[in-house]
Formats: structure tokens, sequence, C-alpha cells
């Protein structure tokens, strides 16, 4: 690969050999100064005094671009991200073959279906059909979808010939497949929408836009409220926002409000405009339309779907004297030092059959040392093993970052009474560190407010959706008991409601500021630990190396501690988690 990157004829004919349609994507040459390369909304610049750094070199963000008009130029990032879609794919293998081919993300957005039967000729139907179904979903991602095979009669209009008639005169709906050809679609009146139209029409739009005159930036409350306008010029005037609507809308927001970002507003797939949209009108339908016209209403089905994404979705060649080296964990007298070494020499072994065991107390019984009061080392290990290269991430930067993460949250983040009382206990008081650490984790779920719903039954058994508290979200991650007996009362009552206990920790103290001994809890386990932060590096890594969820209750904090902590992609995205990441970086 690296011969490609020096080699200038690699970017001269980009996509040689494909159709003249694809041929028209070619960008500048490798000899341009400066490149842009937009991968759905987020681009990333490069220039030629880095093109031929190495291939997993890090990538700055630069300015947004819209992910529909984003100009495709070639460049060394092509293969970066070439590699990092295919490996998202589970279709790294097929890297090699795309680069020999010159098949790079601007070909992969206007390829069509066709292409990939020639492209992939050579390999398997498995392979062929997972990445066509991939290439879809994230074509569709990106507002730009494949082509459709369509009927001859919805062709008629570009000039292909009529359908064949059937014996009772009716004509065939033989299907055929035009790549080329989009059938035109009816005027859609939210393409003409503009933002400042929106603005222009709302006395609370043109105050936000006073704000931010004022204040050069917005908050999240300012950011919802924007929100809020957006979707109710919508409603009122009966249009339907489409994700693609929506996308222009985000762009328009940047280019309107500066100090704005696309992280603020694309949480995931469909953003924070589209889903405040379709969350309204759906509930406006469910409460007054349904009843004025239930003939309409459609039937909610239950959907199960099935959980596939394991936090270590990877597969390790098992050590060959594996067994032999379980033999002598078990049966063997070995000392401390040994028995590490022997955990160690089996370890991708291991992580295998965690990987594909169906519970957790499958794996106790197959290896019962994690049960032995030190057990958490070996959860340690098993991280290392993983191939974690931050995995003292926590420990190492937590010291240097606590009292950032308090200075923010004192900074107006957060509206809980009980936790701004909690922060000037921090500020004004003499706490020592384990109560002071402890009491900063606690504040953040006053900024991380859950934002899930639950089903509770009440009192006269009938059930209600209510959402998650600060409560519920604290007392999810640490539990704190004035007594050992009153944290087994707590457990108890959590097994009395017949779910899965996600790991947590709990800790013993009259308050949080006050805590003596610290334990994370871990399938009827109780490992002791002196360090509060200890006890949550532990609890972090016991939810990764068994594939477990974090708990729904205090997911976003969770998920902070992984995007920031351990420099790991989440499945889970919240704009709080960029904003106090950001301020952490910058501060």
């Amino acid at each position: 690969m690296e011969n490609h990157l020096h080699n200038p004829a690699f970017y001269s004919s980009y996509v040689m050999g494909l159709d003249n349609d694809i041929a028209q994507v070619v960008s500048e040459t490798a000899s341009s100064s400066s490149k842009n390369l937009v991968i759905q909304d987020i681009s990333y610049s490069t220039n030629e005094n880095n093109m031929a750094s190495k291939s997993n070199s890090s990538l700055e963000t630069a300015t947004l671009q819209d992910p529909y008009y984003s100009t495709c130029e070639t460049n060394v990032t092509n293969i970066e991200e070439l590699n990092t879609l295919l490996t998202n794919w589970n279709q790294s293998h097929l890297l090699d073959h795309f680069i020999e081919e010159k098949v790079f993300l601007n070909v992969l957005r206007v390829i069509k279906r066709h292409h990939i039967e020639r492209l992939l000729k050579n390999f398997d139907m498995g392979t062929q059909i997972l990445f066509e179904d991939n290439l879809e979903k994230w074509r569709e991602s990106i507002g730009l979808p494949l082509g459709r095979a369509i009927s001859t009669a919805d062709s008629s209009d570009i000039g292909t010939p009529p359908s064949t008639p059937t014996s009772d005169g009716r004509p065939s709906p033989t299907m055929k497949f035009f790549p080329y050809f989009s059938k035109p679609q009816p005027s859609d009146p939210s393409t003409n929408i503009t933002l400042s139209q929106i603005l222009n029409t709302s006395s609370k739009a043109c105050m936000l836009i006073e704000f931010y005159n004022k204040f050069a930036k917005f908050e999240e409350e300012q950011r919802n409220n924007l929100i809020g306008v957006i979707s109710r010029y919508f409603e009122e005037n009966n249009l339907v926002m489409t994700l693609k609507c929506s996308y222009r809308l985000e762009k328009e927001i940047i280019e309107k409000f500066p100090t704005e970002k696309l992280e603020y507003y694309r949480t995931n797939q469909r953003g924070k405009l589209y889903n405040k949209w379709r969350n309204s009108h759906a509930s406006f339908k469910h409460a007054v339309q349904g009843y004025l016209s239930p003939q309409s209403s459609t039937t909610v089905k239950s959907k199960i779907q099935k959980n596939t994404n394991r936090r270590m979705n990877i597969h390790f060649v098992p050590e060959e004297d594996a067994e032999a080296t379980i033999r002598s964990l078990k049966f063997d007298n070995l000392s401390s030092e040994e028995f590490d070494h022997c955990w160690v020499a089996c370890g991708k072994y291991r992580i295998n059959e965690i990987n594909e065991a169906e519970s957790t107390s499958a794996i106790m019984e197959k290896w019962p040392f994690y049960k032995q009061p030190s057990g958490f080392r070996l959860i340690d290990m098993d991280f290392n093993i993983a191939g974690h290269a931050n995995s003292e991430g926590l420990l190492k930067n937590w010291p240097t970052t606590v009292d950032k993460i308090s200075s923010f949250l004192m900074d107006g983040h957060i509206k809980d009474r009980n936790i701004k009382l909690l922060l000037e206990q921090l500020k004004n008081g003499d706490i020592e560190e384990n109560g002071r650490d402890a009491a900063v984790l606690w504040a953040l779920h006053g900024f991380f407010v859950p934002t899930n719903k639950v089903v509770k039954k009440d009192s006269t058994g009938k059930s209600r959706t209510t959402k998650f508290t600060i409560r519920d979200s604290q007392q999810s991650f640490l539990y704190v008991g004035k007594t050992i007996q009153e944290v087994e009362d707590w457990i108890k009552f959590l097994q009395s409601k017949k779910s899965s206990i996600q790991p947590f920790i709990f800790a013993i103290g009259e308050d949080i500021t006050k805590i003596s001994e610290i334990y994370t809890y871990f399938d009827g386990i109780k490992y002791k630990f002196f360090n509060i932060m200890r006890a949550v590096d532990i609890c972090f890594k016991i939810i990764y190396i068994f594939n477990l969820n974090f708990p729904a209750e205090s997911i976003m904090l969770w998920s902070f501690i992984e995007i920031f902590f351990y420099q790991m992609k989440s499945t889970n995205t919240y704009s709080k988690i960029h904003i106090l990441c950001e301020y952490l970086k910058n501060n």
C-alpha cells in the first residue's frame, strides 16, 4: 500500500475501467496543495506534507459540509476512510481489491447496482449480498439511495418499449432494471423551506437570534428551543420533514450560527431536527387524529431485535496449548506469578469462549477464578489481552480532569437543587479524595439527565410509562448505604424485579462525601476496593469483557466514560457528551 501512496499515477486515472458515469467523479490529482474529504456529515483535511504519513494517522476535523453536495477529491485519506468503512461493515478483506480497482468512497457514492456484480464477480455470493446490503444502508443514510428496479410501465416516459401484452390483453408487469433512471417524484414543498424563512415567522426565533448576537454562542437550552421552533413551523404548516430536508436545515444552522457544530444536532443517523418533528407529529396523531380518523390508524407491532452488537466484536486465533494451560490453572499448585502467566497464556481462547457464551453464569462455571476476591485482577488482564491501548485511561486522566468537570457543572449546567447543594459543598468543604470523586460522579448525573422511558406498574397494577429520574441514574451507577445490611436489602429489591442486575458500584457511608467501604457488584460477586475510581474502572471493564449493556438509567454517563477516558467508539451518541468532551479538551 505504501507504493500506492507515493505514486502520482495512482491518483491520475481514478476510476478507469468503470463506466463513464462513474469516471465523471474523478477529482483533482494528488498534487493539489490542500484536500478535503467529506464522509457523510464530517469532513477531514490533509495536505501534501502529510500525504506520505502512515495510513492509521489521526485525522483533524475540518469545516462541516453537506453530505449531498461535497466534492470528492483524491488523496491518501481515501484509503484510510475506505478501510474504516469496510471495517465497520466487517468486510475489510475487500480493501486490497477495491484499491486495485480504484473504488473509493467517491465511487461508492455513485456506484450502481449492476457495477456491484462486476466489481465482486470473483467473490462468493454471500460477500456480494452483504456488501450490497451494507452499501444500500450507507447510501440511504447519506441521502444518496441506490437505484431501484422499476417496471417497464413506469419507464415509458423515457422511451422504453411497452410491456408485452398477456393472453388477457393486460400489460405484463415484467421488471427491468434501469440503473441511471429515477422515476420523477412529485414536488416536495419542504425542499423550498429555508432556515431564514422559518426564523422570520417566529418571535421566539428573533429572540434566539438576539441571544446569539449578544453571546456569540448557544447553550443546550437555546439549541432545544431552536429545534422546537423549526419543528413547530413544519407542524403548523402541515409540512413533512424528510431526512434530506433536515440535513439541509442543519447545514443552514451551522452557516447562520458559526460557533455551532453539527455534532450538537446530529446525534445519530436521523438527527435531532428530524426526531423532534417525527415525535411531535406521532404524538399528535396518537392523541387526536387517531380518534377522529380511526380507520386510518395503524397497528403498532412489537419487534424483537436480536442483539448482535457485541462490545468485543473480534475473534482471536486461540493458543495451541490453551487446554493444557487451563488444566494447569485448575489442578496445579501454582504460585501467584505462575497463575498470572498461565491466565495470560490462554487469554485469546478464553475471550473467544466469553463471546460465544449465552450467559454470565455459563462463563463463571467454566472460569470460576473470577469469583475469587482478587478476580478483578483477571478482568484487568483480559481487558489488556483484548488489545485496548487506553486500559488505564480513566485512572490516569481522572486526577487532572475532576476539577475541570466540577467547574463545568458549576457554570450553569446543573438545574437539580440537590446537586447544586452538593457542588457548593464540594466548593466550600474539606472533603477527602474518595468523597470528592464520588460526589463529582453523582453530580454528573444532573448534567446527563436520563431521557430513556420505562414502563412501571403503579399501586393499582396499571402500567404507566415514565422517564428515569436523576436518582434512578445515580443509584444504578453508585449506590450509597449507611450499613452493609442496607445495601443487601437494596440488592434483594433489585432481584425482586426479576430482571438482570447490571454491574454497579456501592459504598458504605453517611452520605456520598463520607464513604468508607467501596465495592463493585457483579453477578453476586463483590469486589472490594480502597479507591472509588478503581471500582469504576473495573466495573466498566466487566461490562466490556462480558459483553453486557450499560444500565439504561445511567447509559449517558457510562458512554461519556467510554468515549472520553477510554477513547472508544461508542454505539451511544448524545450531544451532551460531545459538549462536555469539547469543554474538557479546550480547558
